[in-house]
């Protein structure tokens, strides 16, 4: 096999990590201001430093690596599972026996300066995300599979459910991979009353509508980094959760109140991409598949 080398970006800057690849991944997502991309095959050879921190989970093909970055070399073998972290502005070097399959997940420096600013209260000038090569997080792991499900399937789940597992991932791994990993974040409460009820009559208001975080926050005064944590202290869920029990809740009146619309006519109504979206929904929430529902309290 040639080894496929980074290209070089005109401008002298670092090249954006799709510039790496031997063939452009296979499915990619943007969720402002993060990135998401499944790629089918990983290079055999890279040395560069990325623009943005970035996450690596291995999906199959098990192949030797050789990573060096600060004059450390390490080896080991890229398992299913395995999650590699590089820093933004590190430069490392990688070599490969072969190609595997990844999801690969960035995080702009910006974003996390600010997280850190707002969340633990220090300066983040002082904080570093700290390299791992081929370790195990089964949070990391889990989140990135469920977002590369997500971008397979169009978001069924719909954006404000993308833009929520990234803050959390962007989250956990300044808790679990920097130097502030032992240091609690600032606590801090929910949404005052005002507020929450503007963000829930808005809700209501536009369950058939795509919903976004920042739209959200912006009723609510604040950041989205600060939105959804507050949300979720203010009523106990996520938003996308409390979003998803509220179109099964508007599903469930007019399964009963409007017996002539079918049950795809209802997903479309109250916001879910499907009626089978809409089906296995109402069956988590419900214990019963949305016709039979309708059947028992027709």
């Amino acid at each position: 096999m040639t080894p496929h080398r980074a290209r070089q970006n005109p401008r002298g800057q670092a090249p954006r990590f799709v510039d790496l690849l031997p063939r452009p991944p296979e499915r990619s997502a943007a969720c402002d201001p993060f990135e998401l991309h499944v790629v089918e095959a990983t290079p055999l050879h890279a040395s560069t430093a990325f623009a943005n921190h970035a996450v690596g989970l291995y999906t199959s093909g098990r192949h030797r690596i050789r990573r060096e970055m600060g004059g450390r070399p390490v080896e080991g073998w890229s398992d299913r599972g395995a999650v590699n972290l590089t820093p933004a502005g590190v430069h490392a070097t990688w070599e490969a026996e072969g190609t595997s399959r990844a999801i690969v997940f960035l995080v702009p420096d910006a974003y996390f300066s600010r997280l850190i600013e707002e969340d633990w209260d220090v300066d983040p000038r002082g904080v570093e995300i700290v390299p791992r090569f081929l370790t195990r997080d089964p949070i990391i792991e889990a989140v990135l599979v469920r977002l590369a499900m997500e971008v397979e399937n169009r978001a069924p789940n719909g954006s404000l459910y993308c833009a929520s597992a990234c803050a959390f991932l962007a989250r956990h791994l300044v808790q679990a991979h920097s130097s502030m990993s032992k240091a609690p974040p600032r606590s801090s409460g929910g949404l005052t009353p005002r507020r929450l009820k503007i963000v829930v009559d808005y809700i209501d208001a536009n369950l058939g509508s795509p919903l976004t975080l920042q739209v959200l926050a912006t009723l609510a005064g604040v950041s989205a980094r600060h939105f959804e944590r507050a949300f979720r202290k203010s009523v106990g869920s996520p938003p996308h959760a409390f979003l998803l029990r509220k179109r099964v809740c508007a599903a469930r009146d007019l399964l009963v109140n409007r017996p002539t619309l079918t049950v795809a006519e209802i997903a479309h109504q109250v916001g879910f991409a499907s009626s089978s979206h809409l089906a296995t929904m109402f069956r988590r929430q419900v214990g019963c598949a949305p016709a039979a529902f309708r059947r028992l309290n027709g």
